[in-house]
C-alpha cells in the first residue's frame, strides 16, 4: 500500500511537471505566432496568397499557444489540489488537441510536395503584377527590394527574365531595377546592361523557401515537443483520475 502511495505521489508530481511543460511551450508557440506574423511580415508579404496562409497558421499558432498555457496551468492547479473534475477535464481537452495537431501533421505532410511550387507561383505573380521599383513606398515593392538587397538575389528564379513584359518593366522600360545590381553605384547598374557580374546571379525563390522552412522547423519542433509532453499526460491524467475515483470509496 505504501508502494502504491508513492508511486501515486510521483505520477501526481510529474503530471504537474509535464503541465509546467506544456504551460512553457505553449508560451513558446505563442511567441513563434507572433513572430511568424510580425517579424518578417515584409518578406512573407511577396509570396502572394501563400502569406495568407501563413497568416493563418501564425493565428492559429498565437491561439494555440495562448490555449496550452491556459491548459497548462488547468493540468498543474487539478494534479496539485487533487481535483477529479479539472483532472477529467485536462484529459478530455489535451485528447482533442492531440488529436488535431496528429491532423495537421498528416495534412502538413501530404501538401508538403506543393508549398515550394506555390511561393514561386505567387512570388513571381506579386513581382510582375504589383512591384513597382525601388522608389515606390507600398508594402510589396518595399519588400521585394529589401528581400533583393539583403539576400542579393534578383528576380524569382530566372533573375532579369522574371522582369520581361512586368509591371515595372512596362512603366520603366528597364530590364530589372537597381535593387538586382551586384554594386548599386557602379555606371553599368543602369537597367540595361545584364553583362555578367553587373546583376545578382541568383534568383530569390530559394531564399524565400528558405524563409518559410526556417519558420516551418522551429513550428514543428515546438509541436512535436508539445504532442510528447500531451501523450505522457494524456497516461498520467487517466491514472490519477482512476485513482482519485477509487480513494472516494
Amino acid at each position: 500500500m505504501h508502494r502504491l502511495h508513492n508511486l501515486y505521489a510521483i505520477m501526481k508530481y510529474l503530471m504537474m511537471l509535464l503541465s509546467g511543460i506544456i504551460l512553457i511551450l505553449g508560451i513558446a508557440l505563442l511567441a513563434v505566432g507572433i513572430w511568424v506574423s510580425c517579424g518578417a511580415s515584409n518578406h512573407l508579404r511577396n509570396i502572394g496568397d501563400f502569406s495568407s496562409q501563413l497568416g493563418i497558421i501564425s493565428t492559429i499558432c498565437t491561439v494555440g499557444g495562448g490555449g496550452l498555457s491556459l491548459l497548462g496551468l488547468i493540468g498543474c492547479y487539478g494534479a496539485w489540489a487533487e481535483k477529479r473534475m479539472l483532472i477529467l477535464v485536462y484529459f478530455v481537452v489535451v485528447s482533442v488537441v492531440f488529436l488535431a495537431e496528429l491532423t495537421m501533421a498528416l495534412l502538413a505532410l501530404v501538401f508538403k510536395n506543393g508549398v515550394e511550387d506555390a511561393i514561386r507561383t505567387a512570388s513571381k505573380r506579386t513581382l510582375r503584377e504589383s512591384y513597382k521599383g525601388p522608389g515606390a513606398n507600398d508594402a510589396i515593392s518595399t519588400g521585394w527590394n529589401a528581400i533583393m538587397t539583403k539576400f542579393e538575389c534578383c528576380g524569382v528564379q530566372n533573375t532579369v527574365d522574371d522582369f520581361v513584359g512586368s509591371a515595372f518593366s512596362n512603366a520603366t522600360s528597364l530590364l530589372y531595377p537597381e535593387t538586382c545590381c551586384v554594386d548599386k553605384e557602379s555606371p553599368s547598374c543602369d537597367g540595361m546592361n545584364t553583362t555578367q557580374g553587373v546583376v545578382f546571379s541568383e534568383g530569390c525563390d530559394v531564399k524565400l523557401i528558405n524563409i518559410v522552412k526556417s519558420q516551418s522547423l522551429i513550428l514543428g519542433y515546438v509541436a512535436a515537443c508539445i504532442c510528447v509532453m500531451e501523450l505522457g499526460s494524456m497516461v498520467i491524467s487517466v491514472v490519477l483520475y482512476v485513482r482519485l475515483g477509487a480513494s472516494n470509496y
